[in-house]
């Protein structure tokens, strides 16, 4: 039996095949169809399949990660969509927080909402803070509303009343009464959507969530037609931006969970393997074809925050983008991807990104019409890519395109041989990244000097050896087919999904009942999915936390409980629990100051029963039989070009070391080893790469 995972990337598809009875994987790497993207994602399983000789009815689940969501946020591609919210706070999503992202920029933009102002439409009634209604709803009203939009051809409805996360009972009639009068109309309401407290956060959220909703609807309903043909349209899972998988059903109705679901697939997959390893503090650094992206990994799970961004006016900036309040991994998007594009600015300055070549015409030695130099041209002309085995050969680059293009671009204008102007290409990307990760640990209370590096994606291992000598990292974890490491994740995340409730109380006052009550709730949801899913007989585990202050803070700390039996809970003991939380992340606490809780979150976890465990070993024990030959690869710290031996991954046997500088080659990626490093292949065939001599 074989499970499947298919992760879209902006250039490439990846594709990665399970035996669940042996734990071998089998893995592809084919160019994205941006058009549509289920035409290379079909076309790549089909040629697997074929290759496999391997039946339909041997595949147990097909699991799918994604960037539809982001994409049509970002490209203002969603349905047209009209918020009902309380009278009064119609322009919330303008108003945002009344805060600057950047204070010293008199005349900073906004992102535009998703909602113009004449589609805003306030609804008379009114819900007070504790749940109690003041102004009943008025639905003769709202039904004339709903009709009215409806005419002027809107085609989904989000529901946003002030306080529903206390009394959730007048979205829910405006939502039966949109089915009832409406029904072609998709609706949503931030009490299923995202029901706590902050206002802003909440309605941003649940506008996002039916902007796309159509969109993905259609796109997962596609999906299933061309799964049909294979006879897998049931078997078809979605990956989570907080590292699980969930239903088809339940990524339609809440697809802004899937907003970083590929990107989220390949940092799982690293915690995965850093616990396999007893590596348990990690940096996971993904970089692909459009982007690459960074996780700290600690005591062997990723950081996961429950505020994001997307769409961002400038990229680097909180604050500049569209305000989600979903549960994800926290990534640090810190630079470009093989496909960004190089440029020299009206400074006279090198930069990369954040434009992207993509799939299509792709960098320019793709030889499909591209003429910007990238990243991978850079790499090409520097050595570090052989351009006669770029996936394994199915794919030949050609250099000369290269050459030209970062010489006409690049070299001429700065006045640079064609070399230097490469490094120059690979040396910002870098360096970008390396001050990313600095900022981010600071900000983070983070000391990455304690972690390993593990390096996956098409472009990964190429730049992991100089990020890591600019960080002083001593490991890089280079894993066997890193090139499809996302697709990976996919198999070995676990059917997951987060719930949340607001319920305001300061622990001095704190009742056991009502938590109970709250997490009951929250169960019985959970059990419920778990059981739409068909995996019945998997242990589920409850995993417990709550966002937390001290009384007068606008901020709040997610602590996480161990103790699982609600009733042995006092304020006492959370306040406890608080206190050596706050400590770890700000190194103090506040003892004389009352603490709070505001939302009471809860993981549900179906435990995955089968992972990849087995390698394929090399028969061979002989270091030369794994070398393809030399060729001239491009060290600035040696004087530039040397003959540097090329290994071929897939003779390298446990046990087998060598010093750098070198390259091994495998199909989806290659390693570049560089001087004063030596690379040694552990039992598991991944590449452990350490520097220093």
């Amino acid at each position: 039996m074989l499970r499947i995972g298919i992760d879209i990337g902006g250039t490439f598809t990846d594709l990665v095949l399970l035996d669940e009875e042996t734990g071998e994987t089998f893995a592809a790497k084919i160019l994205t169809t941006p058009a549509d993207p289920s035409i290379g994602a079909m076309e790549g399983l089909r040629k697997e399949l074929g290759r496999m000789k391997i039946a339909e009815k041997n595949i147990r689940y097909f699991v799918h990660g994604t960037t539809l969501v982001s994409n049509a946020i970002i490209e203002r591609k969603g349905a047209k969509t009209a918020l009902l919210t309380t009278r009064g706070f119609e322009g919330l999503l303008e108003m945002r927080r009344e805060l600057r992202y950047d204070l010293y920029d008199l005349f900073s933009e906004m992102p535009i909402p998703l909602v113009p102002a004449s589609h805003r439409i306030g609804v008379n009634e009114r819900i007070s803070a504790d749940g109690s209604v003041i102004i009943p709803i008025d639905l003769e009203e709202t039904a004339y509303l709903v009709k009215k939009l409806h005419a002027e051809g809107v085609e989904a409805i989000a529901v946003s009343f002030l306080h529903s996360f206390s009394n959730p009972s007048h979205e829910r009639s405006v939502k039966d009464l949109i089915e009832m009068i409406e029904p072609k109309l998709f609706v949503s309401t931030s009490y299923d959507v995202n029901p706590e407290i902050r206002e802003f956060e909440r309605t941003s959220t649940t506008v996002a969530n039916v902007y796309v909703k159509p969109t993905m609807k259609k796109y997962l309903e596609k999906f299933r037609e061309d799964l049909s043909l294979l006879g897998l349209e049931e078997l078809l899972f979605v990956m989570l931006s907080s590292g699980g998988i969930t239903t088809c059903r339940v990524a339609e109705e809440n697809p802004i969970r899937v907003v970083e679901s590929g990107p989220a697939a390949g940092v799982i997959a690293a915690a995965w393997l850093g616990k396999l390893l007893s590596r348990e503090n990690l940096i996971s650094f993904d970089m692909g074809g459009t982007t690459a992206k960074a996780c700290f990994i600690r005591d062997s799970r990723p950081l996961i925050t429950n505020s994001t961004e997307v769409a961002r006016l400038y990229r680097f900036k909180r604050g500049s983008g569209i305000a989600l309040r979903v549960p994800v991994i926290d990534l640090l998007e810190i630079g470009a991807g093989g496909g960004s594009i190089a440029t020299v600015n009206e400074m006279g300055l090198l930069k990369v990104g954040p434009e992207s070549a993509g799939a299509d015409p792709g960098p320019s030695c793709y030889g499909k019409g591209g003429n910007h130099p990238t990243v991978t041209d850079a790499n090409l002309v520097l050595g570090y890519i052989n351009p006669e085995y770029f996936l394994g050969g199915e794919m030949n680059l050609d250099i000369k395109k290269s050459e030209d293009a970062i010489c006409k671009k690049i070299a001429d204008p700065l006045g640079l041989d064609l070399p230097r102007a490469a490094w120059g290409i690979y040396q910002v990307v870098n360096e970008n990244m390396v001050n990313s990760v600095r900022v981010s640990a600071a900000e983070k209370g983070i000391d990455f000097r304690q972690h390993d590096f593990i390096a996956f994606g098409g472009a990964g291992p190429i730049h992991a050896f100089q990020i890591a000598k600019s960080l002083g990292l001593k490991t890089v974890i280079c894993p066997l087919s890193a090139g499809v490491m996302s697709a990976l994740g996919l198999l070995v995340a676990p059917f997951s999904f987060q719930f949340v409730r607001t319920y305001k109380t300061k622990l001095s006052s704190f009742n056991t009942k009502t938590i109970q009550t709250i997490y009951d709730e929250m169960e019985k949801e959970a059990k419920f999915l778990i059981t739409q899913a068909q995996l019945g007989g998997q242990q589920i585990v409850f995993k417990k936390s709550a966002d937390m202050r001290y009384r007068g803070q606008n901020h709040d700390l997610n602590v996480s409980f161990e103790e699982g039996d609600v009733q042995n809970w006092t304020g006492k003991l959370l306040q406890t629990i608080f206190e050596q939380e706050y400590r770890r992340h700000y190194q103090r606490h506040n003892p004389d100051i009352e603490v709070e809780a505001l939302n009471w979150r809860l993981e549900a976890v179906a435990n995955n029963s089968s992972t990849p465990h087995k390698r394929n070993v090399p028969k061979v024990t002989q270091l030369e039989s794994a070398i393809k030959g030399e060729r001239k690869v491009y060290f600035p710290e040696l004087g530039g070009f040397i003959n540097t031996t090329v290994y071929n991954r897939y003779s390298l046997f446990p046990g087998a070391t060598v010093g750098g500088p070198a390259i091994v080659e495998e199909r989806e990626s290659t390693v570049v080893a560089g001087p004063k490093s030596h690379i040694q292949i552990d039992d598991h065939l991944n590449i452990i790469l350490t520097l220093g001599e």
